[in-house]
């Protein structure tokens, strides 16, 4: 069903077209609240109650097509909140999931390295402001754009791609560790003997 006439059904009270919008946003939805909040039970209290908002005052949107926008709006002001009432003592666990794929090429070793640079960037994210990581989140996890992510925050483009630079600036800064840069310095030195191992000899 095309997400307009969905989100016109909801306008209009339809509790089966309100189910097929949170079944298409729920997951997102769940993902991007973990993201900011960093615990999940806080992360589902925050998507619970977004839903519950977004029910109560769809009929009061005007435009479907900026349904995602307001939707988010109302999912990050909420996850905030909690950010506050938490006092921000509020943690990413780890954006690894557990959820590598082994197969027969990666050993062992390989997996725990990628771990470890999960880690550090989920530190790094972590260390930012709640402003700065949201708009992070919201624009490379949730793919919105500038436009998009201005409508979310309640905000100008301009400070939108001001918090990004900023956010880009930390994270850099951030990530300008020993065991980052040793990380990458030895899968540099492995692709280059790699190359020269493959490289055709001209004697």
């Amino acid at each position: 069903m095309d997400e307009i006439n969905l989100i016109q059904r909801c306008k209009e009270n339809d509790m089966d077209a309100f189910n097929d919008l949170y079944k298409k946003y729920s997951n997102k939805a769940l993902r991007t609240a973990y993201l900011i909040c960093g615990r999940n039970n806080i992360a589902e209290d925050v998507v619970q109650e977004a839903f519950i908002k977004c029910y109560k005052e769809i009929k009061n949107l005007k435009n479907p097509e900026t349904f995602q926008a307001w939707f988010y709006r109302l999912l990050t002001r909420i996850a905030w909140r909690c950010c506050l009432k938490e006092k921000n003592h509020l943690y990413i666990e780890s954006m690894d999931d557990n959820k590598d794929t082994v197969t027969d090429s990666l050993v062992l070793s390989d997996i725990a390295e990628k771990r470890e640079i999960k880690q550090l960037l989920s530190d790094a994210i972590n260390k930012l402001s709640v402003p700065l990581k949201t708009t992070v989140i919201l624009y490379y996890y949730n793919e919105l754009s500038i436009k998009e992510i201005s409508k979310v925050l309640g905000c100008f483009q301009g400070t939108v791609k001001s918090r990004l630079y900023n956010a880009r600036k930390l994270l850099e800064k951030g990530l300008s560790t020993k065991e980052f840069e040793d990380y990458f310095l030895t899968d540099k030195n492995i692709r280059r003997e790699s190359d020269e191992k493959t490289r055709p000899s001209t004697i």
